[in-house]
């Protein structure tokens, strides 16, 4: 049950991160956001829903990864449309969409277990050790959303299905694989970040 309450409670509590909005970057997130692959993307993601005076790569980090599983439930939940429908009409195309569902399916999970995982971090009472541990998990799992991602969309190769349907099932499931890339790449920014406080090699939120 818990596994099935979790995502359904924080679409609920994420579902504002959908809205990209005009809003102005501050400079500190368009640094930040250099970093990603998709730096474009990952500012217009996040720029309405970051503390515009906010010098904290986790707080940037962590609302990158909200956005990545928001992006994943609502792809999850079209699919699970798609795929009914295919499967009412007995159509060819159901088992590639079934199957692109199974993956996502696998991505909400794994960035659930991210959420948690991050939740932890944040506790002050972890050791060094922990937080290592912690952040082997979220990149093992944030590495494996972009797998099944590219699973889904591969396996699409080879079926004549086209049109509006298609080519909204390639543009969630892409943009899914987007976002969670940029959140992996700010993850990574906070962990390299934490590590140099933790060492005594810089003070403060500023990082350069």
């Amino acid at each position: 049950m818990e596994k099935l309450v979790l995502p359904l409670i924080l679409l609920v509590s994420f579902s504002n991160f959908f809205v990209e909005t005009g809003a102005i970057v501050p400079k500190f997130i368009e640094l930040q956001c250099n970093r990603t692959h998709y730096p474009s993307l990952c500012a217009s993601s996040l720029a309405a829903h970051v503390n515009s005076t906010t010098q904290d790569p986790q707080e940037i980090a962590q609302a990158a990864l909200k956005v990545s599983i928001v992006k994943a439930v609502y792809t999850k939940n079209y699919l699970k449309i798609v795929s009914k429908e295919l499967k009412q009409k007995k159509a060819k195309e159901y088992q590639a969409v079934k199957d692109c569902l199974d993956q996502m399916s696998d991505s909400v999970s794994q960035l659930t277990n991210s959420f948690k995982e991050f939740q932890h971090m944040k506790s002050a009472e972890y050791s060094e050790g922990d937080f290592a541990w912690c952040q082997s998990n979220v990149q093992t799992w944030l590495s494996t959303v972009l797998t099944d991602t590219y699973i889904c969309m591969d396996g699409f190769y080879g079926y004549p299905m086209s049109g509006k349907v298609m080519a909204m099932i390639k543009a969630r499931v892409l943009n899914v694989a987007q976002v969670t890339s940029n959140t992996l790449a700010l993850f990574n920014g906070f962990a390299a970040w934490h590590r140099a406080n933790s060492n005594g090699r810089s003070s403060g939120k500023k990082v350069p």
